[in-house]
């Protein structure tokens, strides 16, 4: 009838293994890497577009490749105290799974956003960028992680109990989500985008790397070479994760920030 993503370890997930990525990437494995971003999106879009509702109970931390399959479930059940986010920049990427495109496309049909897609759009941008983490499931349904048909579970131990209940409660009529079509500005946003950046690298507040990565990020959030009387797909936006995904997994900057990771346990500032 319907799927519950959940457990009762500390964290729901902190994402996916980067040391898999990064001794790929030491061989040059490129098609490798490549193939592992796209099975990612095609599971997450089989996950959001299932004939059964799919509802994820987080717990904990959700970081990274763990925030981006609560994304693409039908529903979110969370511990009030869950922390959630796409902290993939301090790796020295993008979120690769669908993470950009889902909120792009939130922040684009919400009907509460300002005139104008660049308010919107910028709020990604910072969110993606800053690697900004949700420290409540409050804070979260700001940042448009959670929606408003999800639900926030205080007691801890409730927590399957309730995601079960919403998951049969959906499976009674469910039906999966229609594709949703947006329009993007294109190069005059990603021109914004990265003049922001630039002026915090000015500053002394961002590396020469965060204006890389930053660079690469608003590709994406500004829909690549189009202009806002095109229409852009999900399946589009994955192509353009996609694309500078791979960009930057093979300059050496990136390579370094997830080596640092992996042996420091906290971000290069590179």
């Amino acid at each position: 009838k319907a799927l519950i993503i959940g457990s009762d370890s500390d964290n729901f997930s902190v994402g996916a293994n980067v040391g898999i990525a990064l001794f790929q990437a030491n061989i040059a494995m490129w098609p490798a890497i490549e193939q592992g971003i796209s099975e990612g999106q095609d599971a997450y879009m089989k996950l959001k577009y299932a004939p059964f509702p799919v509802v994820s109970a987080v717990a904990g931390m959700a970081l990274g490749g763990g925030c981006e399959i609560t994304l693409h479930s039908s529903a979110i059940q969370a511990h009030a105290e869950s922390y959630m986010g796409l902290v993939e920049v301090g790796v020295g990427v993008i979120p690769g799974w669908g993470g950009c495109k889902e909120l792009i496309t939130r922040a684009i049909t919400n009907k509460k956003r300002p005139g104008g897609p660049m308010p919107a759009l910028a709020q990604v941008f910072e969110a993606i960028s800053t690697a900004k983490v949700a420290t409540s499931a409050m804070e979260a349904r700001d940042m448009l992680i959670l929606r408003d048909g999800d639900g926030i579970t205080m007691n801890r131990r409730r927590l399957l109990a309730d995601a079960k209940a919403k998951a049969l409660k959906l499976a009674e009529d469910y039906k999966p989500p229609v594709p949703v079509e947006i329009s993007l500005p294109g190069p005059t946003a990603k021109a914004a985008m990265s003049m922001a950046v630039e002026g915090f690298f000015q500053q002394g507040k961002a590396t020469k790397h965060d204006v890389v990565v930053s660079g690469a990020l608003a590709n994406v959030v500004s829909g690549g070479n189009t202009d806002i009387t095109e229409v852009i797909t999900e399946k589009k936006l994955l192509e353009l994760e996609r694309e500078n995904f791979m960009a930057l997994i093979k300059t050496n900057a990136t390579l370094d920030r997830i080596e640092h990771m992996l042996t420091k346990g906290k971000p290069l500032r590179n």
